[in-house]
């Protein structure tokens, strides 16, 4: 490393001790450079410079050193990289005490005078370019970076007239190396590709074929023509010059000429074939060490083309941008979110687009992005266009759902030469594709014709249903929030909107509406054609002044809800989400008593990181406890009833309940509190019955899904400590959502063809079996066998093998439902089981 020679006045100078008093720089009295030095003192003692390099000054210097002969402002520049040499080791190895402060704040004007002097070229001789390169190799050893893109300019245009010289080449080595040791972000990157190419003579490379995309990138443009490539080059490059957090008009006034030589088509082309293969890399993927999950080089270029697409707002590209944000916030083990940068490129290129269709992305990256930092800016998108417009946010995101070209049926149809394809949507989250010749006569799959003839538009259509397929749990999530939320429409509007919406017409017509036309009011339902009520009459007396909200069952009386929940199940009709069926939660005599807090669901031993992907899926905000922290609690706004919910929970174990990354891997659960958002707690009795109900609903859902007594290993596996909770929880009382699943049952068995060997007790499906009897626990689906109540452990995967026929459920999103009844068909016939896991523990021995 270059060091200051031994003897001489600044290195004689570092030696002394400061004794806590400030030292300014000691200038040479004998220096044949004593002008130029004043002036640079004079210079830098005045408070600022301004943006154009210009003193600010009070005190005019006998000499202006940004107006000297360009010969004398090389002088400046060694004289300067002195001083800076000199402040640097006070700051790094001299006394920390209170003028610390002034020493970083004098290095600031010296670093900033410095970039000043770089920014015309100078005559600088190869010792002077040497010795430029030597400090900065000790700067950056010292952790100190000054201006090396201007450092690296200089060295180009000197190599552009003569070659470097062997000590400024040696010197560009070590930076090299030492840049490589201490890691590489994207300026580093272009620092050592600047190097390769003045050392070595190398072209740099603009992407790292690390990434999936980049590989796909690689191929393209090397299979365009010479002309064609070298454009793709030109914006390639530029967009490695995409480090702002927002481009400029000038930035995109650039992308978009770029873009122009390559031609708008195939730009678009290509976008719609990189972005979606935008994924953690392969080496990132194998390796358990640091690895970033994408090149920051190849980051760079990616947000640069996406800005690149603030002019196409087609349905397609706005759908892939929307999926690639997806994807950037998705938050990786021990890393975080793929790329916040290429994320919240997309998110202002969406904002930045005209129509509805971005703003239907953006609604869509609401419900699905759980990122905290992202939610925060897809929410202030979605905020600042609902304010162009003069609407609500949730009134823009009803009128931006999408149609995707579907008929009020759901149904989408598209020629292909002699055959046509149907897209229907099925379900909630289903879409069917089915192809027919232009007689009618169906397909088992995709004909060979299409396959090759219509290649190009059999992609688009498959785009459209995975889009769909994407967009319709997205929607159902929604539609479930406006419990809470307590949207309320007109008749007309909320006709166009869900009951013959072309996406949401599936969902709607499952759902009951409450209906109210002044005094007049009736809860109805969609069937054969025309609403109804519970009894199958026509509701005739709606009008465009008709009031329409989601129906709740709280606040009606048990007759009316078990008459709706009967009506669905006798007409077979499957709910989106639990709504006839909701569970309801009413304040208990405790409740009452503590007041402000509800301790209904403390105690609880629930795993943390599947609770926090439940809680943020919810709406919660809630971030993983580690044992280097301190405990944050989960919370959930609700400012249209300007209430905020804390679920107080902690982290629980010891060293063997750490992850790796030093994350507890359960949480032990306490109370529920209701209070203002400035966090003034509020009384229990005084929270809306509807609020109170819905919130206490989603934290007996975590619990009774993230509790390890749901877990059938956690009996063999599990920390000691919990295992007395977990004998408790799995075959303990009754939660509410567990009630509710005895409730339906009691009206489902009978239909069922295993009714005969089946029974319910007051917490069990009782099932008789050909070698035992076996007792599932309707709360956890965890199971005990007779004699004694022996446990035994089945995995839902391996009981759904067993599943006998398919068993009408009048609402979807009960998975543990589900897993009851099909270890229920399962044990029926346990003479037929061939698991040896299963068969071992159920034979007698």
């Amino acid at each position: 490393m270059w060091r200051f020679p031994e003897g001489s006045w600044v290195a004689m100078s570092m030696d002394k001790s400061t004794k806590g008093e400030a030292m300014e720089y000691p200038v040479d009295a004998s220096s044949p450079h004593l002008e130029l030095e004043n002036g640079i003192t004079t210079y830098l003692k005045e408070p600022e410079l301004d943006l154009n390099g210009k003193v600010q000054s009070r005190v005019q210097p006998q000499i202006n050193v940004l107006e000297v002969s360009p010969e004398k402002k090389v002088v400046v520049v060694r004289l300067l990289l002195a001083r800076m040499a000199w402040t640097i080791h006070r700051i790094r190895h001299g006394k920390v005490d209170a003028y610390f402060l002034d020493y970083l704040g004098a290095f600031q004007k010296q670093k900033q005078l410095f970039a000043v002097l770089l920014r015309n070229p100078l005559p600088f001789s190869d010792e002077d370019v040497e010795e430029l390169v030597n400090r900065q190799y000790e700067f950056v050893q010292e952790g100190f970076e000054i201006s090396m893109e201007k450092t690296l300019k200089v060295c180009e245009m000197v190599r552009a007239v003569r070659p470097l010289s062997p000590g400024t080449q040696r010197a560009l080595g070590q930076i090299k190396k030492l840049i490589a040791r201490q890691g590489q972000n994207a300026r580093m990157q272009k620092w050592t590709e600047t190097i390769d190419q003045l050392v070595e003579g190398k072209e740099p490379q603009v992407l790292d074929l690390q990434d999936f995309w980049a590989q796909a990138a690689q191929k393209l443009i090397a299979s365009q023509p010479a002309e064609l490539r070298g454009c793709w080059k030109k914006l390639l490059e530029y967009c490695r010059n995409s480090e702002q957090s927002k481009p400029s008009k000038k930035w995109l006034k650039g992308a978009g000429e770029l873009v122009g030589q390559i031609g708008a088509s195939s730009f678009r082309a290509a976008v719609l074939e990189w972005f979606p293969l935008v994924k953690p890399s392969a080496k990132a993927d194998k390796m358990e060490s640091y690895v970033p999950p994408m090149c920051e080089r190849n980051v760079t270029v990616l947000k640069g083309l996406v800005w690149s697409c603030t002019e196409y707002a087609d349905d397609s590209v706005i759908n892939v941008l929307g999926n690639l944000a997806e994807i950037s916030f998705k938050k990786l083990p021990n890393w975080g979110a793929l790329s916040n940068k290429v994320g919240n490129a997309c998110l202002f290129v969406l904002e930045s687009l005209p129509g509805l269709q971005p703003i239907a992305a953006l609604s869509r990256l609401k419900l699905k992005v759980k990122y905290a930092t992202a939610q925060t800016l897809i929410q202030k998108a979605l905020g600042r266009a609902a304010a162009k417009m003069g609407i609500s946010s949730a009134e823009l995101e009803e009128i931006a759902v999408p149609t995707y070209g579907l008929d009020e049926q759901g149904r989408l149809e598209e020629k292909f030469g002699a055959f046509i394809a149907e897209v229907r949507i099925a379900g909630t989250q289903s879409v069917e594709l089915s192809w027919r010749t232009q007689g009618g006569k169906p397909q088992k799959s995709i004909p060979a014709e299409v396959k090759t003839q219509h290649a190009t538009e059999l992609k688009v259509l498959k785009r459209t249903v995975t889009e769909i397929e994407k967009m319709l749990p997205a929607q159902r999530e929604r539609i479930e929030k406006l419990f809470v939320a307590e949207r309320e429409w007109d008749f007309e509007s909320w006709r166009a909107r869900y009951l013959n919406h072309p996406l949401l017409a599936n969902m709607s017509r499952r759902l009951i509406w409450h209906f109210q036309n002044g005094e007049r009011k009736a809860s109805g339902i969609w069937r054969d054609g025309k609403l109804v009520d519970i009894d199958n009459k026509q509701i005739d007396w709606l009008t465009p002044e008709t009031k329409v909200r989601l129906w709740h069952p709280i606040g009606f009386d048990i007759d009316t809800v078990s008459k709706w929940r009967k009506w669905l199940e006798g007409h077979e009709i499957v709910q989106p989400f639990k709504q006839a069926h909701r569970e309801l939660y009413i304040l208990t005599d405790a409740e009452l008593a503590t007041g402000t807090y509800s301790n209904r669901f403390a105690a609880h031993i629930i795993k943390q990181h599947q609770f926090a992907a439940l809680a943020r899926q919810r709406g919660w905000k809630y971030s993983l406890q580690g044992a280097f922290d301190s405990a944050n609690t989960p919370t959930l706004e609700l400012p249209q009833w300007n209430l905020k919910v804390e679920f107080w929970v902690e982290g629980v174990g010891d060293n063997d309940d750490i992850s790796r990354a030093g994350i507890f891997l359960c949480l032990s659960t306490d109370q529920v509190r209701f209070c203002r958002p400035d966090g003034e707690p509020i009384a229990l009795s005084d929270v809306p019955a509807l609020v109170f109900s819905e919130v206490m609903r989603d934290i007996d859902l975590f619990v009774g899904v993230c509790s390890i007594g749901n877990d059938p290993a956690w009996r063999d596996g599990g920390a000691v400590d919990h295992r007395t909770y977990w004998g408790g929880y799995s075959f303990g009382e009754l939660s509410s959502i567990a009630q509710t699943r005895r409730d339906f049952l009691l009206r489902l068995l009978p239909r069922l063809k295993i009714a005969g060997k089946c029974s319910l007790s007051e917490r069990f499906l009782n099932v008789q079996g050909r070698f035992r009897k076996y007792k599932i626990h309707l709360g956890s689906g965890n199971i005990l066998m007779d004699p004694n109540d022996q446990y035994l452990c089945i995995v839902p995967n391996r009981a759904a093998e067993g599943v006998g026929e398919k068993v009408f459920l009048p609402f979807e999103g009960d998975s543990t439902l589900a897993v009851i009844l099909s270890k229920a068909f399962l044990l029926v016939d346990d003479d037929k089981i061939k698991d040896p896991t299963i068969v071992s523990q159920i034979q007698p021995r």
